[in-house]
This record gives C-alpha cells, sequence and structure tokens, in this order.
C-alpha cells in the first residue's frame, strides 16, 4: 500500500496549469469582497479537475474574524468547506499590500491553492493563484471562460 501524500488525496502528478473562474463565481468573490470592504474578505472555491486543469464551480465565503481585519484574514472553518480539489481565497485591501503572498500567507495558509484577490477599493483589480509545492509556492495562471469557450487570462498586477 502507498503511503499517503503530505497533501492528502492529491497526487503530487496532477500538476494544476491554470485555474478557470466563470463569470458567476467570480461575481461571487467580487460581491463578497465589496460588501467586506474595507476590511479583507475570503473564503473557498469549490473545484472540479479536469486533466491539468482545476475549474471552480462554487464560492463559499467565510467570516473575517481577525482583530486585525483590515490587514488580515483569519477565519474558522466551517462544515461548509468545500471537498479537494478546492481553492482558498482572501483579498488584499490595502494598496501597500502586494498583490501577491506575503509572508504571513505563506506561512499560514494550508491549502493546497491560495488565491489572492487584490481590492484596494473594493474592486478587484488583480488574480493570483498560487500552488504549493514541496518547498514553496509557485504561481499558476487563473483564467475565465467566455462564451467563445476561449480561455482569457484574469487581470494579474505584480
Amino acid at each position: 500500500m502507498p503511503t499517503p501524500s503530505i497533501f492528502g488525496t492529491v497526487r503530487l502528478s496532477h500538476r494544476t496549469r491554470a485555474l478557470t473562474i466563470p463569470d458567476d463565481v467570480r461575481d461571487a468573490i467580487a460581491a463578497h469582497v465589496a460588501a467586506s470592504h474595507p476590511h479583507e474578505a475570503g473564503g473557498y472555491l469549490g473545484c472540479a479537475r479536469e486533466g491539468n486543469r482545476i475549474y471552480a464551480t462554487d464560492h463559499v465565503p467565510l467570516d473575517n474574524v481577525s482583530p486585525r481585519p483590515r490587514r488580515r484574514f483569519v477565519a474558522t472553518a466551517t462544515d461548509g468547506v468545500p471537498p479537494e480539489p478546492r481553492v482558498f481565497y482572501h483579498s488584499h485591501t490595502s494598496a501597500s499590500t502586494p498583490s501577491g503572498l506575503t509572508g504571513t500567507d505563506r506561512r499560514n495558509i494550508r491549502d493546497r491553492f491560495a488565491l489572492v484577490v487584490f481590492a484596494p477599493h473594493g474592486e478587484p483589480y488583480s488574480y493570483r493563484l498560487f500552488r504549493l509545492g514541496l518547498f514553496n509556492w509557485r504561481e499558476v495562471p487563473v483564467t475565465t471562460s467566455e462564451s467563445s469557450e476561449e480561455a482569457t487570462r484574469l487581470p494579474r498586477l505584480v
């Protein structure tokens, strides 16, 4: 019997090459971020895997219970957290906060995928997905499906 990986049921041979977020799920994220602003918002995206891509199918918002909600997102997992594959997401609302993972994010996020939504004024400007590897986080493209079924990369600020 094989030894379980440190990532649970996600096999290391399944390298995710992109995340696709359809318009309705992206709208739900944007609404949650806007309603929470100027506090950081977050939650999970339930996803389905097709080959080396994952597709967001559901949005599960979580309440921010951080004592410093303008600078940090802290939540308690609920029964509504979707099973793997899933993507943890949170917003960065300060213009001084980078649109990528901060050192605090890298140390504290326990999920395999982390989506950072940069929204300093309440409206998302940037979507950056990171996948945790064996030793570090690597960026993965985030796309949306349009009516023509061609994937378009979502805005990304560095």
